[in-house]
């Protein structure tokens, strides 16, 4: 994974929070609320994992300093991946509140997107279960 590819899910991941979820609570879906959860910890996940592999070959090539930066600039995504799972997984309904604490997590600028990349949310349908499972 690129920074390109970081910062497109980190997009992924501003939507989700600044447009779907809220949207979500509105209409008292909690159950895709969830899953939409789930799919934003995962994606979170996917950014911080990313950001440690590329760390680890800077390391091999010498470059400590970078590195260590890397590693510094990417560090909050573990902590705000593991709220937003946490989240989906527990039976508590998601409030807004919750949702604020995420966002505050999540050190990166996250903007509200000019164009929609998710068109419908609810094809995510299941990703909470299926985070369970795995889990298990």
């Amino acid at each position: 994974m690129t920074i390109l590819e970081r910062n497109r899910q980190l997009r992924v991941v501003a939507e989700l929070l600044l447009v779907h979820l809220p949207a979500m609570l509105k209409q008292d879906e909690q159950a895709l609320a969830h899953d939409l959860l789930a799919v934003t910890g995962t994606a979170l996940r996917e950014v911080y994992d990313d950001a440690q592999q590329s760390a680890k070959a800077w390391d091999k090539r010498a470059y400590d300093v970078k590195a260590d930066s890397l590693r510094r600039e990417w560090d909050w995504a573990l902590g705000a991946s593991n709220y937003a799972l946490g989240l989906a997984l527990r039976a508590d309904p998601i409030t807004p509140e919750s949702l604020t604490r995420l966002r505050t997590l999540i050190v990166s600028e996250l903007e509200r997107p000019a164009r929609k990349q998710i068109a419908d949310p609810a094809r995510f349908r299941g990703a909470a279960q299926i985070l369970k499972s795995r889990q298990k």
